[in-house]
């Protein structure tokens, strides 16, 4: 909780108070949010030999890479990419530790043990 408050409180501090430049640090990280989740459907819909699927995701992901990029150009919100990648790369580094449970039941299986 001491980590998500001194984090917040940089945040707040790089933005000056100002709300239009807090919305840029939120919009950061939700289009990072998006972009994955746009990337690993059209990963699933290529396995999935769904080609037209993977084309509709895949341009949608190279609409919200715009957009973060242009997000991403204003400076300062640069501060809640790396805040992002830091926290995704944490929990990377759980779940492998954790043997890289693939579903639901493993890892309900895996927390239950711990």
């Amino acid at each position: 909780m001491v980590v998500y408050l001194a984090a917040a409180a940089l945040i707040i501090v790089a933005a000056a108070g100002q709300e239009q430049e807090l919305v840029l640090f939120y919009a950061v990280a939700v289009f990072v949010s998006f972009l994955v989740g746009l990337v690993a459907m059209a990963r699933f819909a290529r396995r999935e030999q769904k080609p037209a699927l993977a084309w509709i995701n895949g341009l949608a992901a190279a609409a919200v890479a715009f957009t973060l990029l242009v997000s991403l150009w204003r400076g300062w919100p640069v501060l809640s990419m790396v805040a992002t990648l830091l926290i995704a790369g944490g929990l990377y580094l759980r779940w492998s530790r954790a043997g890289r449970p693939t579903d639901i039941e493993d890892v309900e299986a895996r927390a239950e043990t711990a």
